[in-house]
């Protein structure tokens, strides 16, 4: 079963839990990344504002997984390859959003958060715009922590032991998860006193 983690990693782990291509052979690894998982889970948010809604984004089960998922419903869409169910993402076209512009903050699976900026033409955002958008914000960040990491991704075939993703040293420091283990379950919209938008990602991994 997929763990539910809020987007954010907490600061004081980058002191205890220093991971590098060393590590992931190590038979400790899978305790440290329990360790980063768990505390994931228990992230608060009080400080971002004050939270105004919690968006769902489930898909229609179609063949196997219907057995799996007795309401019909997969409570997640892939992050790596959104449109291969975008089709099946239960509400897509309604603007969930209803804000011009918001702050997307990723901080799942990074030791060093990212926020971005995003602007809407027409007063809001759908679930299939943000989906969309999302996905393409976490290559590029895969792709900048590949180019500006000395430790490089061990490649899953070469991995022993635990087969997570090693924690590279590159502008973001990612760290457990390939994208590939990423789903996206739902949103929390966050206001702040002065008014800005801020969207925290619930992912799956």
């Amino acid at each position: 079963m997929k763990i539910k983690t809020s987007l954010s990693i907490l600061i004081l782990i980058l002191t205890s839990c220093n991971l590098n291509n060393s590590t992931i052979q190590n038979d400790n690894y899978d305790k440290i990344l329990d360790k980063k998982e768990r505390l994931q889970l228990h992230k608060k948010y009080e400080n971002i504002g004050t939270l105004i809604s919690t968006i769902e984004f489930g898909i229609k089960a179609t063949g196997e997984d219907i057995k799996d998922f007795e309401d019909g419903v997969i409570p997640w869409i892939s992050i790596e390859n959104p449109e291969s169910e975008i089709d099946r993402l239960i509400g897509s076209d309604e603007i969930v959003v209803p804000f011009s512009e918001i702050i997307l903050n990723i901080d799942y699976p990074l030791n060093n958060p990212a926020s971005f900026v995003l602007k809407s033409s027409t007063n809001g955002f759908t679930k299939r715009e943000l989906i969309l958008e999302i996905s393409k914000l976490y290559y590029e960040i895969y792709n900048v922590e590949e180019n500006t990491s000395n430790i490089k991704t061990i490649p899953i075939e070469q991995r022993k032991g635990v087969i997570n993703r090693n924690q590279t040293d590159g502008k973001y420091g990612i760290w457990g998860h390939d994208i590939g283990d990423l789903d996206l379950s739902s949103i929390e919209v966050y206001k702040t006193e002065n008014g800005k938008i801020h969207i925290i990602l619930i992912v799956e991994s």
